[in-house]
């Protein structure tokens, strides 16, 4: 989009030209932080379910004064031909119609977080009956992971939405945005690019401009910060060990509750994942963490696999309780040669307290990642 701002700004300052923008993307409000930062004030809308069909970006459209679309991704001297040519009304009836509000689209689109379930309930019907509809498929995903962002998530949203688009993928190999949609989350090894390093910049840069950076509904993880990787695994950094006699116990009522994730490569010869594990405490007892007794730590214990990359929430600043869901992430991937576990062990610790005047305890949490379930 920088590019065609560029090159479309005095056109739009003579009124030549009218400049709006579709976003293809899954959180729009960082479309919204991108455009406050780069100073582009053109209205954006959003297509996180793909409506415009297209399979890669940037995909550019000139629109006649009719609504009919003459160009697709034009050249310098189609931009000029479209602007010197006086269209005469024609015919947009055979245009696909807008989808209605009540449509699963639609709910997707302009309905409220109460509405997700809706959507979510008319897509799984509508793969469950067309199996091979790959774009079913992806929306599904799409509204899976909306959901997941919002007050109503239910905790397996986020492994359902990866579920889904790897679906949608599978059935068709070379939809660029289901792939990337994916690899957002993914291993470094089948990044492109790191999706969302800018942000901590823009915000700087607003904020030493004067202006206050438009906030996000869902803050990118480790991995959307993650840069591409194509050699070796780094070596990881291996702190002192919490419990290194082994006499911290279990949470055998799980205060925390755990929700894991795996986030394959896209590359079919690649065996890599990127792992999500969410940390969430019991808001029916009041759990919370005690953050001034100390942060969480994890520990692996499993052999034949290449891990890093290792990711763990910091506990908020300034707070001494907090009731936050905090997140581990790490990189897996076989080691040559070596047998592959079944499943990648590792143990989470933590500092929490049930309600106000509840035992406030160090615990540990195993944790076991089956690997044979793709």
């Amino acid at each position: 989009m920088p590019g065609w701002h560029a090159k479309t700004k005095e056109l739009v300052e003579q009124k030549q030209l009218a400049v709006f923008g579709i976003a293809e993307e899954q959180h729009p409000d960082r479309t919204r932080l991108f455009m406050q930062w780069q100073g582009m004030e053109w209205p954006v809308l959003l297509d996180s379910s793909n409506l415009l069909g297209c399979k890669a970006i940037p995909y550019s459209l000139l629109i006649d004064p009719h609504g009919i679309v003459r160009y697709v991704n034009p050249k310098d001297n189609e931009l000029q031909a479209f602007l010197e040519t006086d269209y005469p009304e024609g015919d947009a009836s055979s245009s696909e119609p807008f989808p209605q509000r009540t449509s699963p689209e639609g709910q997707i689109l302009w309905g409220t977080d109460d509405r997700l379930d809706g959507a979510i309930a008319a897509f799984e019907a509508r793969v469950a009956a067309y199996p091979e509809d790959s774009t079913a498929a992806f929306r599904l995903g799409v509204a899976y992971r909306q959901r997941f962002d919002s007050p109503k998530r239910h905790p397996e949203d986020f492994s359902r939405a990866i579920h889904a688009w790897k679906q949608a993928l599978s059935l068709d190999p070379a939809q660029y945005i289901w792939r990337r949609r994916i690899q957002q989350y993914g291993p470094r090894l089948d990044k492109p690019y790191a999706f969302y390093d800018w942000v901590h910049e823009a915000r700087r840069d607003l904020r030493a401009r004067g202006e206050t950076p438009h906030p996000l509904r869902a803050e990118p993880s480790g991995a959307e910060f993650a840069t591409p990787q194509k050699g070796p695994s780094e070596a990881m950094a291996v702190g002192e060990h919490p419990d290194p006699l082994g006499k911290v116990p279990i949470d055998e009522t799980k205060m925390i509750r755990v929700v894991t994730t795996k986030v394959p490569s896209t590359q079919k010869d690649s065996p890599a994942f990127r792992v999500h594990i969410r940390l969430t405490p019991d808001a029916l007892r009041k759990v919370h963490w005690t953050n001034d007794a100390g942060p969480l730590h994890w520990v692996f214990d499993t052999d034949g696999v290449a891990l890093g990359d290792l990711h763990v929430s910091s506990p908020p600043k300034d707070l001494i309780a907090s009731e936050e869901t905090r997140h581990i992430e790490f990189e897996w991937r076989p080691k040559k040669g070596e047998a592959t576990s079944k499943a990648i062990k590792g143990s989470a610790y933590y500092y929490v307290c049930e309600d106000t005047d509840g035992q406030c305890l160090f615990l540990r949490q195993p944790i076991s990642i089956p690997l044979n379930d793709e």
